[in-house]
């Protein structure tokens, strides 16, 4: 827990914490002053009260990445719908990329981008893994290639691996340099949880692929790898981890520009009508 306390000196009682904390952990004491106490333990460190106080009085154990800038209290002022609605969709899958490494300090700041994506109940489960050792990558999509044969249209795994190497062909990473891997460490048999923690997934890679566009960069998002596993486990061998794989891609400096959006059907949207 993050959460440690008040700052007595200054707190000016306003209250806004009592109402942010949806578990209840503020409250009054006998003197009208403002107290926390993680009564049950439960408390899932969301840290919201920190980001509301406006006295800056809640203590904390641990993180200092505490930070504000102009803007904060206002998002819409950052950036407004009209240009990331563009960025959104002028966002591709790309397949093509150039033979050049991503800096260091750009991936650095696709994971730090990463690491303020929600969780559910702020678990932050996830685990990653970034390869970019051609080699390995070679490695492991064959072993991908192994396990999805069928999906991919062949009737076993080495008349896969005969084509695609006659053919001078990646279908799994596509000659990408960097794969970025998330996983979970805890081997979990319930499907909520796991639908859970898919979800968790889906929005945390989203936030490192449109970070990766920011800077240049081109993604996509590599679903043989997650379906493979469950059809050879070595994967996980190559991988050097347990658990599951729940959501990969590729990362590059594209060798391909797109100069229009591509066409998406109309969302079907009940009760859209009656407002």
């Amino acid at each position: 827990m993050l959460v440690k306390g008040i700052n007595k000196e200054k707190c000016s009682n306003c209250l806004i914490c009592i109402k942010e904390c949806r578990k209840g952990y503020y409250y009054t004491n006998e003197n009208g002053d403002v107290e926390f106490n993680n009564k049950l333990n439960t408390c899932i460190s969301c840290t919201h009260c920190v980001a509301i106080c406006p006295e800056n009085a809640i203590l904390l154990n641990g993180f200092d990445d505490v930070d504000t800038f102009e803007g904060i209290d206002a998002p819409e002022t950052i950036i407004g719908y009209d240009k990331i609605f563009r960025f959104i969709r002028s966002k591709r899958s790309i397949r093509q990329y150039k033979n050049k490494k991503v800096p260091k300090e750009s991936i650095k700041k696709i994971f730090e981008a990463m690491r303020y994506a929600p969780s559910a109940s702020n678990a932050r489960l996830w685990r990653y893994v970034i390869i970019s050792d051609p080699l390995k990558i070679k490695t492991l999509s064959d072993e991908v290639i192994k396990g999805q044969h069928l999906y991919l249209g062949f009737k076993s795994s080495d008349e896969a691996l005969k084509y695609y190497k006659s053919k001078d062909l990646d279908p799994i990473f596509y000659r990408a340099p960097h794969v970025i891997i998330l996983h979970f460490k805890i081997f979990q048999k319930n499907l909520t949880m796991l639908g859970l923690w898919g979800n968790d997934t889906g929005i945390a890679l989203t936030y490192g692929m449109l970070a990766a566009e920011s800077l240049g960069l081109g993604t996509c998002w590599i679903g043989n790898l997650q379906a493979g596993v469950a059809n050879n486990r070595d994967i996980l061998d190559v991988l050097g981890i347990k658990g599951h794989v729940l959501g990969a891609f590729i990362l590059g400096f594209p060798a391909v520009k797109y100069r229009r959006t591509t066409s998406r059907s109309p969302l079907k949207i009940k009760g859209l009508d009656e407002l």
